[in-house]
């Protein structure tokens, strides 16, 4: 947390060292600059983040530290409906981050932000400067978030991301930056947001409403009351409604292959070289196993997965604000806030189950998996043998397997905050939580499907036949998740005395945090019901005590210093320590120069330091296979967490330089560099495979020598360090009853090292997808006209393309060495002609632009942290003020 303090000499101008617009201002206007201070909500950590403005004419109008700021009018000119698309259109969002269209993801229904491409947990969020609770289930198992689907966009007034370390003054997980919602503080009379939209290609649409109102000033009225809800719902995108995925043929692309396909309809495995494919049942059909790259003779009864796999999940969420200020005094002001969510999706994640080799199932006494054989025995009707004969076989009359996500978020906050002549200070507490339950259909019963092996009641060839055995083999299951968070804080702030050139801002204060996840498995993994289970236990908890102090110091009359340092205790792991300086040098009236170097840490995670256990499957390259050496192989992974865990530390060094010689113009340029060590990670399962003689007893083979499972563990192991710069500019122009504005920001990425193992060289990242994709370049480049009633904004967004390091030619013939890069133009029209009326209109991907090829996306031929299948989208809305 940080700490704004007050300037006895100009009693309302914020202290200098509240962060202010990022080099330049190329997306904030003039006027939510102007309104900044009003529409800022309570909290400490707010008011460091605080933006004032971006002429530079006047010293106290940028401040030390890069913040990117989205007003309101931005806001809505973007066309998003939600804060995830919002986000994850800047640049600063490079890659590594995650929507609800990751349906496979132990996190299903979420959407997080990841800056500089640092993954979620590396970037912290707030609301109003404080805490929220994390997701109750952890991305990738380990990661720690907060949800963005669970905060609602009408009710934000502005978004300040500070693109810099900032743990001296928030403590853990602001490695690479901060994500500041601030809600609306001044709500007049009622206010009516309706929209509808849809995809033009069809296959999707949304409805919107949003109500808004409020009563009451504190300065005339003593009080202030505010009142928000927010209803959204849109419908399924399934990836047999578009063009681009329905056939899961991508052989056409350069290095595609019949991705979106599975060859395990159905065979006998008496001969894992030779399968002999059954008489393939509807909804299969027979195609030779080369269609697929395998080496493996004859036919197989295949199928299309796409039918059974969802692009975008259905939603319906519900989000409610309600908050007021109460003046008790000349210089003393309650507030408080309740904020709650309430969301509903649901999705296809995957095929229907297959049975085969590898099939596993729970075993709570040992807390491991246990074979479970895929074997017809001797006598079964379907065995052609007079011995047990394994196969493999998928049960498509069980019907694809669904998820739905229900979630509940909630945050209930109060203070007190007074100011005096010399003295600000800020007392607050809050209760946060996050509550997901996760249902799934079509699973299936193991001891069902042990049954009917041994009693032939389900016909494998002829499955028609034997309908009624469906309804015991079909199982449901639930999991809930639940993470809390408490919080108390306090801190006193002030300007007491001068020295040398200027006053000298004082801030301290003290924070204390309760926080608890409880994320749990299904009754039917717990008991061995359940066949291929995949699992994230979670039971941990911890408690935070955290000081903090800061100084703004003006040695000479165009330099200004920023002193920092912040002092976390952690329950589980121990203590850090995480100071700052920051200098702001006003080189002219027209240049500006800053530098700030820090120095920050993030916490383990939960999942990471506290009891866990994690059952989940991927792929690697099997060196070793006794079929297909070299062939990529489905795996389970077993992994635990690890309380000797230290925590991740990082230093940061920010260099800034802007030109802005009027009002109307801003040019600048933000150079980073951030460095983390100590990395909390498992180790790299494809080493470990790799090389079985430096891992003994950590890898799991069948009696056939196939690969089965890996046991892995978390570590402090390996750094990553990552450069870039940020380009921003802004520029405006008037002829007569016309307005326009140019705005730009672009990013470049200029590495990202770090080793695939640690103790290996390191590896570079940056324009590839070896650490996730990450192109080198991101911009988005907006034209705005306005006349009169009249408003539109055309807007360019860019991303790079990037290299091809996940798959190579030997898997994929005919493969490109990089992805293309990619262009979208969205247009934005607004109408305010009508008394007290808004009307407006959006187009998202104007030109309908598929995403670019990139076959390491496997059955979705594009990556997902970068892109959709959406493609062409328009929204029509109305706004209504009584």
């Amino acid at each position: 947390m940080s700490h704004a303090v007050r300037n006895p000499e100009a009693r309302y101008r914020r202290l200098p060292l509240a962060l202010a617009l990022a080099l330049a201002a190329p997306l904030a206007q003039a006027a939510a600059a102007a309104d900044a201070a009003d529409a800022a909500g309570p909290g400490v950590t707010l008011d460091a983040v605080q933006v004032t403005g971006s002429n530079l004419k006047r010293s106290d109008e940028a401040g030390v530290n890069p913040v990117l700021v989205l007003d309101r009018v931005q806001i809505e000119k973007s066309g998003k409906v939600t804060v995830s698309d919002l986000l994850r259109s800047l640049t600063v969002n490079s890659g590594n981050s995650f929507n609800e269209q990751y349906t496979g993801s132990f996190a299903n229904g979420s959407a997080g932000v990841s800056l500089r491409g640092l993954s979620q947990k590396n970037t912290l969020v707030l609301v109003n400067g404080y805490r929220v609770a994390s997701y109750g289930f952890a991305q990738g198992t380990q990661d720690n978030f907060v949800d963005l689907n669970a905060l609602p966009l009408g009710a934000i007034e502005r978004v300040e991301i500070l693109k810099d370390g900032a743990s001296a003054l928030y403590g853990s997980d602001a490695i690479a930056g901060v994500v500041n919602l601030i809600l609306r503080r001044k709500i007049e009379g009622v206010e009516l947001d309706a929209s509808y939209g849809a995809a033009t290609e069809g296959g999707i649409d949304q409805h919107s409403i949003g109500l808004r109102a409020g009563r009451g000033d504190p300065a005339k009225d003593g009080y202030s009351l505010r009142f928000s809800l927010d209803v959204f719902q849109r419908g399924q995108l399934n990836a047999d409604e578009r063009d681009l995925t329905k056939s899961g043929d991508y052989r056409s692309e350069p290095g595609g292959r019949l991705a979106g396909w599975s060859t395990q309809g159905g065979a006998f495995l008496s001969n894992p070289r030779a399968p002999v494919a059954f008489a393939c049942q509807p909804g299969t059909q027979s195609r030779p196993y080369s269609d697929f790259g395998s080496p493996l003779p004859g036919n197989a009864c295949a199928f299309n997965t796409q039918p059974f796999r969802t692009l975008i999940p259905d939603v319906e969420r519900y989000q409610a604000l309600v908050a007021g200020d109460v003046r008790l005094s000349d210089s003393v002001q309650g507030f408080a806030e309740i904020l709650y969510s309430t969301s509903h999706n649901g999705a296809y994640f995957s095929a229907p189950m297959t049975v085969g080799a590898g099939l596993r199932a729970y075993d709570r006494g040992t807390g491991r998996l246990v074979d479970i054989p895929a074997v017809l025995p001797v006598g079964h009707p379907n065995n052609p043998n007079a011995t047990p004969t394994p196969f493999e076989y998928s049960f498509l009359d069980l019907g694809a397997r669904y998820k739905i996500n229900k979630s509940q978020f909630s945050r209930a906050l109060v203070g007190l905050r007074g100011n005096g002549e010399v003295w600000d200070w800020e007392v607050a507490a809050s209760h946060s939580e996050s509550r997901q339950r996760e249902y799934v259909r079509n699973f299936l019963d193991r001891y069902a499907f042990e049954q009917v092996l041994a009693d032939g009641s389900y016909d494998f060839l002829n499955p028609s036949r034997t309908p009624g055995a469906l309804d015991a083999l079909r199982l449901s299951t639930r999991r809930p998740g639940t993470y809390r968070l408490s919080t108390l804080s306090g801190k006193i702030s002030g300007f007491p005395f001068q020295w040398r050139a200027g006053d000298v801002g004082v801030a301290a204060g003290v924070e204390f945090r309760d926080e608890a996840q409880d994320a749990r498995t299904s009754p039917q993994v717990l008991s061995g019901t359940e066949l291929r289970p995949a699992i994230n236990l979670i039971d941990g908890d911890r408690r935070v005590a955290a000081a903090f102090f800061e100084f703004s110091l003006k040695p000479w009359e165009q330099v200004e210093v920023q002193l920092a340092g912040r002092g976390d205790h952690y329950s589980d792991f121990g203590s850090a320590f995480s100071p700052k300086l920051g200098v702001r040098w006003q080189l002219s009236d027209d240049f500006l120069l800053r530098l700030n170097a820090s120095r920050g840490f993030r916490a383990p995670s939960l999942p990471e330091i506290a009891q866990s256990t994690t059952i989940s499957y991927g792929s690697v390259i099997d060196p070793f296979d006794p079929v297909q050496p070299g062939a990529s192989r489905g795996v389970t992974i077993l992994r635990a967490g690890n309380s000797n865990l230290k925590a991740e530390r990082s230093s940061n060094v920010n260099l800034g330089l802007l030109w802005a010689p009027d009002a109307d113009t801003s040019l600048g340029i933000d150079l980073y560099r951030i460095r983390q060590d100590d990395l909390i990670a498992p180790d790299n399962v494809q080493f470990v495979v790799s090389n079985p003689d430096a891992n003994p007893g950590r890898i799991t083979r069948d009696a056939q020598g196939r690969l089965q499972l890996v046991e892995n563990r978390y570590s402090n192991q390996g750094t990553l360090t990552t450069t870039g710069f940020d380009v921003e500019g802004r520029k405006v122009w008037r002829a007569g009853d016309d307005s326009w504005t140019l705005d730009g920001t672009w990013t470049r990425l200029l590495s990202y090292e770090q080793p695939l193992v640690a103790g290996q060289t390191k590896q570079d990242g940056a324009g590839n997808n070896l650490f996730g994709a990450l192109p080198k370049w991101r911009g988005i480049t907006s034209l705005a006209w306005t006349r009169g009633d009249w408003n539109a904004q055309l807007s360019w967004r860019y991303i790079g393309g990037y290299g091809q390091k996940v798959v190579d030619a030997r898997s994929n013939p005919g493969l490109r060495g990089k992805v293309d890069d990619y262009h979208q133009f969205d247009l934005y029209v607004g109408f305010e002609g009508l008394r007290d009326t808004t009307l407006y209109a959006s187009v998202q991907n104007l030109a309908d632009k598929a995403p670019p090829f990139d076959p390491a996306g496997g059955a979705l031929p594009y990556d997902i942290t970068q892109y959709d299948a959406l493609g062409r989208f328009v929204t029509v809305g109305v706004k209504y003020k009584f």
